[in-house]
């Protein structure tokens, strides 16, 4: 088993229980246990995060900064990430989008928002999100993966787990593609 140099980020996008977008993550995490990835979800249930306000600062957040803090510093670390929404109306679901708009407080940072990071993108039920998260990931600087992934209730067992041997096969692939951006730009 290699050891785990590189995290990989993965965002649920979902506030459904169950969800298919956490259950893609947890996929991606047991698939991970063979790569050079360590996975770290970001269930945004557990992170309880008000509405994102332009005008405030950090601190402005009290008493939810948790939850915030915890999402920024897994930005900071994260050398990879996967976005996983849900389509709602067309588009992401609004907690997916409010925990990228967040990442304004990484503006400042000597690796602006995810400058440089390769981001992987997994839409449920509808491609049409794809360009969404597309127009995100350029906007904060980030590196596309080539494979962008659109999963479906068929993809999943009756109890939630991501099953489909195909998708399973093009996440695998994905995740390949993340960790072979993440060498060829890591320092050694």
């Amino acid at each position: 088993m290699p050891s785990h140099r590189f995290t990989l980020l993965c965002l649920a996008g979902s506030l459904r229980s169950p969800s298919y977008s956490l259950a893609t993550c947890k996929a991606i995490r047991e698939m991970a246990d063979a790569t050079e990835f360590r996975v770290e979800i970001i269930d945004p249930r557990e992170l309880d995060l008000p509405m994102y306000v332009p005008d405030f600062e950090l601190g402005d957040y009290a008493p939810k900064l948790a939850g915030i803090e915890r999402l920024l510093a897994s930005y900071r670390s994260a050398d990879a990430m996967v976005w996983v929404s849900p389509t709602y109306h067309g588009t992401v679901s609004g907690v997916f989008k409010n925990m990228l708009d967040f990442a304004e407080f990484l503006c400042r940072d000597d690796r602006p928002y995810f400058q440089g990071r390769p981001v992987g993108l997994i839409a449920i039920n509808d491609s049409t999100t794809f360009s969404a998260m597309r127009d995100c990931a350029r906007e904060l600087r980030a590196w596309l993966a080539p494979t962008h992934i659109e999963l479906g209730g068929a993809d999943f067992s009756t109890d939630c787990a991501l099953s489909s041997d195909k998708s399973l096969s093009r996440v695998v692939r994905l995740m390949e593609e993340l960790a072979t951006f993440v060498k060829a730009h890591s320092p050694l």
